[in-house]
């Protein structure tokens, strides 16, 4: 089963990890290369949007990791490739010095407990079906139970 909203965090990991090469070697280098400056400005609007994808995808990021500025990432992400002729360097270079350690640790523990929740919700998936129980049947209860707790506080 795919989960496209974990796929898009996935992403924001690998964009983290290619940042990280583009300024290995510091400030001043990053000051002085435009390559790499446009590099690490198309790797933080593709964390923004990666980020925009996930909530759309489901996943509730301001529950799952209130610490983390999501909102702040994703304007970021609006800026850079809306107004990219008006980009502060030494803000992007902030970002990458100071940032990216604190949203590479919540994205990890945001999938190792999404990926465990999924790998029991996969064996759930099996076990019903095992026992001829269709999948569509459950989520159509659940569904049902969701919106009688809405409507009333209760089951």
């Amino acid at each position: 089963m795919s989960h496209p909203a974990l796929d898009r965090l996935a992403d924001v990991l690998e964009a983290v990890g290619k940042i990280r090469v583009y300024a290995r070697g510091g400030e001043a280098a990053f000051r002085r290369n435009s390559m790499a400056r446009d590099a690490v400005a198309v790797r933080l609007i593709q964390i923004g949007q990666a980020i925009k994808d996930a909530q759309e995808g489901g996943l509730d990021l301001p529950v799952l990791a209130p610490q983390v500025p999501w909102r702040d990432i994703a304007g970021m992400r609006d800026r850079l490739a809306h107004k990219y002729w008006d980009v502060n360097h030494a803000i992007v270079w902030n970002v990458v010095a100071n940032d990216l350690d604190g949203l590479e640790r919540a994205v990890k523990k945001i999938l190792r407990g999404k990926a465990r929740r999924v790998g029991a919700a996969d064996a759930v998936r099996r076990k019903l079906a095992s026992r001829g129980i269709r999948e569509s049947d459950v989520t159509a209860a659940v569904k049902s139970a969701r919106r009688r707790v809405r409507r009333r506080g209760t089951p």
